[in-house]
């Protein structure tokens, strides 16, 4: 044993986990506060949030004023928290994906620690960690880290209810948490957080010792399958009811039936390829993008799955995880819609069997620290160098600076030929009026005509100098910039008075 090794040791397990995980967080932090709200999703979680802590209003979200249906209130709330008490920025908004990022990473940890070894565990919590796709969206104010951190928990706590020699108080401890991680993950985003029960129905009813060395697993028996649907519907609910009743079904005929059902049967928001010779020109979609978010493991991924063929060894835990991923895969290859991070819920059960499987052998702990680091410090690299440089040619970010001498308290602002949502978060006071989005030239005059500051963005240099010039008192900003929604650059001129 080495100098390090025998010095490490003298510092307490739990001493150690606690510096794992503040590096871990600092880590996923990194570059979070620097970036300017990014794509149309983060500008509208933000800013929906924003007008949550405005209005107090904890029921129904509402983006510029009016219902936002798309997500369930977790997210929401947790954002709204993190303002409360870090002020209305990035790094705010960001924070809650930030600590679900690191609860995502702890959980497959312990997660794999149970399943093998202490070492499999930290591998495994160090193989996530450094996955570029996970990195991403630990930095982005959406509701897939809640979603994702549900997710795991409900995969370990069934695993554990199944495991052989429980007795009543801990099946009862682990069947409790079940609940709770299906519940905190449909509030995060919705039914898809309920996939894990498939895997654990699966070999509740195989009958398959997880965790054991061949001995019949814990089935699940039917009244406590009863008492789940009761228990989890009746939290859920708590919420549900009242957003159902106070928007006349709405939010379940917007959530659901738009962004579920309509994702599934048909291409929304330009994310798939429309037609029958698309829908199968697509299915390979994720057989592509998932090497490039799972670098530098999934070939090492791969080549465990072919050298272990564990659909065949009988494996039960490996059945239990793996087949648990390969639902996500499967769910998603089917669905219509497809973006990159769909299957995001699926890495944390690839990188525990990643973490056991490279424990069981084919790598040294030496070459594991040495492909960790590397992964790290050129995530490190982009999120707090080249991303930030990269984002200061946002439009976003040149559109704040340019608006931030113009912008007066209770301020109407209005759009003309630019209609993403950040205009929302940088541009609206706290007690402005809502953002209008104007159809043409002659309503771009009368709104300036109107009475009290006015600020008009508009993407048009023509239509900007003759709005401008019949107002003797205007004062002016531009900005340019990329825009990353429509991928191409653009330019804003901003006309106050």
């Amino acid at each position: 044993m080495g100098w390090a090794a025998t010095r490490a040791s003298w510092v307490p397990a739990w001493v150690r986990g606690l510096a794992a995980a503040g590096l871990a967080f600092l880590f996923l932090g990194w570059g979070a506060w620097q970036l300017p709200l990014m794509d149309r999703d983060e500008p509208r979680f933000s800013e929906a949030s924003r007008e949550m802590l405005a209005g107090g209003d904890w029921v129904v979200p509402r983006l510029n004023g009016e219902h936002r249906f798309d997500k369930p209130p977790l997210i929401y709330w947790m954002q709204v928290a993190s303002m409360k008490c870090l002020g209305r920025n990035e790094g705010a908004v960001r924070l809650p994906s930030i600590v679900c990022a690191l609860l995502t990473v702890m959980a497959t940890g312990l997660w794999t620690r149970r399943m093998a070894t202490p070492r499999a565990g930290a591998w495994a919590a160090a193989i996530l960690l450094t996955s570029p796709q996970f990195y991403v969206h630990a930095h982005l104010a959406v509701a897939d880290m809640a979603m994702v951190l549900g997710f795991v928990m409900s995969g370990w706590c069934g695993w554990e209810l199944l495991r052989p020699g429980r007795g009543p108080w801990v099946a009862t401890g682990w069947y409790w948490g079940l609940l709770g991680s299906l519940a905190f993950g449909f509030l995060a985003k919705g039914p898809v957080a309920w996939l894990p029960v498939v895997p654990l129905a699966w070999a509740s009813w195989r009958h398959s010792g997880v965790g054991s060395d061949g001995r019949p697993g814990r089935r699940v028996r039917p009244w406590e399958v009863l008492l789940a649907v009761v228990v989890v519907l009746a939290w859920v609910g708590c919420w549900g009811i009242p957003a159902l009743v106070r928007t006349q079904g709405e939010y379940w005929n917007v959530g659901m039936g738009k962004h579920v059902v309509a994702r599934s049967v048909g291409v929304l928001e330009g994310h798939g390829l429309k037609g029958l010779l698309g829908y199968v020109g697509s299915l390979p979609f994720y057989l592509l993008t998932f090497p490039l978010g799972f670098l530098p493991w999934s070939p090492l991924l791969f080549q465990k799955l072919r050298a272990r063929a564990p659909w065949r060894s009988g494996d039960a835990t490996a059945g239990y995880v793996l087949g648990g991923a390969a639902l996500v895969f499967a769910v998603f290859t089917l669905v219509r819609t497809k973006l990159p991070h769909y299957t995001l819920p699926a890495f944390p059960w690839l990188a525990a069997w990643l973490g056991c499987e490279l424990d069981r052998g084919g790598m040294t702990s030496r070459a594991m620290a040495r492909l960790a680091g590397g992964a790290a410090l050129v995530l490190g690299l982009l999120a707090g160098v080249v991303v930030p440089w990269a984002s200061t040619r946002l439009i976003a970010h040149d559109m704040a600076k340019a608006a931030a001498p113009l912008l007066r308290s209770g301020m109407a602002v209005a759009t003309l030929g630019f209609q993403e949502p950040s205009v929302y978060w940088y541009l609206r006071p706290d007690d402005g009026p809502w953002v209008r989005h104007l159809e043409d030239e002659p309503e771009a005059i009368r709104f300036m005509e109107g009475g009290g500051p006015r600020m008009l963005v508009v993407s048009d240099s023509a239509v900007a100098s003759r709005v401008a010039a019949r107002f003797p008192d205007v004062r002016r900003g531009e900005a340019a910039g990329w825009n990353p929604v429509r991928g191409r650059p653009v330019s804003l001129w901003l006309l106050a008075r």
